[in-house]
C-alpha cells in the first residue's frame, strides 16, 4: 500500500526537525517515529531500511531546495544559462531559510557515499561546470556555497547591510565573467 503524499511529507519533516532541534542528532528510527507521532513499527512499514528514510530525507530537501531555486530562476530550468542558474543560486542562498539540520543531512550524504546519487543528480542538472569555460561562475558558486553555509550552521551572522554587499559583489562577478 503506498503512503500518502501528506503522510510521507509530515514523516520527512519530523525527521528534519529531529535534526534541527538536536543541533545535528542522528535521525533514527525512534526519534522520527516519536516526532511524527508514529509508532516505530508504523515508520517502518513506510521505510523498511534506515537508508530507505535517509534517502527519502535527502531527496525531500533537495527537492525544495530546487523549487526554491526554480522561483529564483526567470525561465524553465531546462531553458536556462549556466550563468541564470548561478544568478539564481546567489539569490537563494542568500534569502532562503535553510537550516542547519538539512546540511547536517548533506554531510550525512558526504560521509556515506552509498547516499550521495541524490546530492549528485542535482548538483550535475544545475550546476554542469565542465561543459564550458565557466571558472569565473565557479568562483561564484563556491563563494556562495561558503557564505551560504557559513551563516547556516552560525559559524558567522552578518547584518543586512553587509550581506547584500556580498551578495551584490557575487552577482556583478556572474556579469563580468560569462561563460
Amino acid at each position: 500500500m503506498a503512503m500518502r503524499s501528506s503522510s510521507r511529507e509530515e514523516i520527512l519533516n519530523a525527521a528534519l526537525r529531529v535534526v534541527d532541534a538536536g543541533g545535528g542528532a542522528d535521525i533514527t528510527y525512534q526519534s522520527v517515529a516519536t516526532e511524527a507521532g508514529l509508532t516505530k513499527a508504523g515508520l517502518m512499514y513506510h521505510f523498511p531500511s534506515k537508508d530507505a528514510m535517509m534517502v527519502a530525507v535527502i531527496e525531500h530537501v533537495i527537492a525544495r531546495w530546487q523549487a526554491e531555486l526554480q522561483d529564483a530562476l526567470s525561465v524553465p530550468l531546462d531553458e536556462s544559462t549556466l550563468e541564470q542558474r548561478v544568478d539564481a543560486f546567489v539569490r537563494f542562498a542568500s534569502e532562503g531559510d535553510v537550516t542547519a539540520g538539512e546540511f547536517v543531512v548533506f554531510s550525512e550524504a558526504v560521509r556515506r557515499p552509498d547516499l550521495s546519487q541524490p546530492w549528485l543528480d542535482y548538483l550535475h542538472t544545475w550546476f554542469d561546470f565542465d561543459a564550458r569555460d565557466s571558472t569565473g561562475l565557479l568562483l561564484v558558486w563556491l563563494a556562495t556555497n561558503g557564505l551560504w553555509i557559513a551563516e547556516s550552521t552560525g559559524i558567522i551572522t552578518l547584518d543586512a547591510d553587509r550581506r547584500a554587499d556580498l551578495v551584490g559583489r557575487l552577482l556583478a562577478l556572474i556579469e563580468r565573467n560569462p561563460s
